[in-house]
């Protein structure tokens, strides 16, 4: 029997604004932090009897907490810990994160949301994303693949060091590890605009990831730490990649350009996304791109050579870009169909792309640009 989250969200909704995950998460916490705090209250005052040396940070709770050397016993604890904060501080921030965090990304992956949508799109948007909703799918993938990842690359620092005994100590992220990914939806997701700070300064919002990530590794630098520098580079990975080439979204309103037959676009759902302005190289400062393009470019053929990743072709990028210019024209030209030539194909008979110069994909995508500017011209 599979649960309905969207019916078990309408039921909610009679007795509360909070989103069904983000209540979900928010349960999870109070209840995780909670249990683990009793445990190592009521270990720590039976201990301390005969150990008056002992440490209230030293008691660990391997079930819920994860340790690198109890992580074959409890491997559940890749999740658990996300949910599990120590200190008081810690637990605030993560009522922070969750309830601004989760929330923005239920707003944005969930079709009720958006009032203009035509229910065969909230369907076709429910059939694609099966009985979980995309934001446990997201988090889940983030929480346990970044954990995985910063406990094989902490256990390997630690034992090349001949710092063993470090194995014993809880990687103590908790919902940290989501804040870079939430940056990154939000790139992806909203217009650009400039974000003022206390009338002292401005930054372009899309920069906002970068932004985060110089902090942690500054932070680190200070503490001479490797938390948050290694969570927050690993999650920022992460989470693009999942965003980038797993993700599935259903294909709304039809394809609006003309694809060959042999696009991975030609379909109900796209997966991933190809956009231009969701290459990896866009999330640094323009004076870095130089050097990391082809850094970055290398790697991408690597990845395609092991499989790791799949090649994009011309018609992946075209619908990416549009797909992306419209997510910021706002959802009514999103949702608008245009039977012009230029955008669709009906009868399926698109010239294949692949004889196509590079002086005439580069003139198709300027004429697609300036179809988007005219359309969203005319809508303001």
């Amino acid at each position: 029997m599979s649960i309905s989250f969207n019916s078990v969200n309408a039921k909610l909704a009679k007795y509360t604004t909070i989103p069904i995950v983000t209540l979900l998460y928010l349960t999870l916490t109070v209840t995780l932090s909670a249990i683990t705090s009793y445990i190592r209250t009521q270990s720590y005052n039976s201990l301390i009897v005969n150990n008056p040396d002992l440490v209230f940070d030293d008691i660990v709770i391997p079930s819920l907490q994860l340790v690198p050397s109890h992580f074959v016993f409890h491997p559940w604890s890749l999740t658990t810990t996300a949910f599990v904060e120590t200190s008081p501080f810690q637990f605030l921030c993560g009522l922070v994160i969750i309830y601004f965090g989760i929330t923005f990304l239920e707003s944005q992956w969930d079709p009720r949301a958006t009032t203009e949508e035509s229910m065969d799109d909230i369907e076709q948007y429910l059939k694609s994303q099966g009985p979980i909703p995309e934001t446990i799918k997201f988090t889940s993938f983030i929480i346990i693949i970044s954990n995985f990842i910063c406990l094989l690359l902490t256990s390997l620092i630690h034992i090349i060091n001949g710092n063993s005994v470090q194995l014993n100590s809880p990687l103590q992220y908790g919902l940290f590890i989501l804040i870079l990914p939430i940056s990154i939806v939000a790139k992806q997701l909203l217009p650009e605009t400039n974000i003022k700070v206390l009338s002292l300064f401005k930054f372009r919002f899309k920069r906002l990831p970068f932004i985060l990530l110089l902090a942690s590794m500054i932070l680190s630098m200070i503490k001479l730490s490797l938390s948050p520098v290694l969570p927050g580079v690993v999650s920022f990975f992460v989470a693009w990649y999942y965003l980038r080439y797993i993700q599935i979204s259903p294909a709304m309103n039809g394809t609006i350009l003309p694809v060959s037959g042999g696009s991975s676009l030609n379909s109900d759902t796209i997966r991933g996304d190809p956009s231009d302005t969701f290459a990896l190289v866009e999330f640094f400062p323009d004076v870095l791109k130089p050097t990391l393009r082809p850094l970055f470019e290398g790697f991408y053929q690597l990845s395609v050579l092991l499989g790791i990743v799949r090649p994009w072709n011309d018609d992946d990028v075209d619908i990416g870009n549009l797909r992306s210019n419209l997510r910021v024209s706002g959802p009514s030209l999103a949702n608008k169909r245009t039977n012009s030539s230029t955008f669709m194909n009906t009868t399926g008979n698109s010239k294949n792309l692949k004889s196509e110069t590079d002086d005439e994909i580069a003139e198709r995508r300027k004429q697609i640009a300036l179809k988007v500017l005219e359309e969203t011209a005319n809508k303001k």
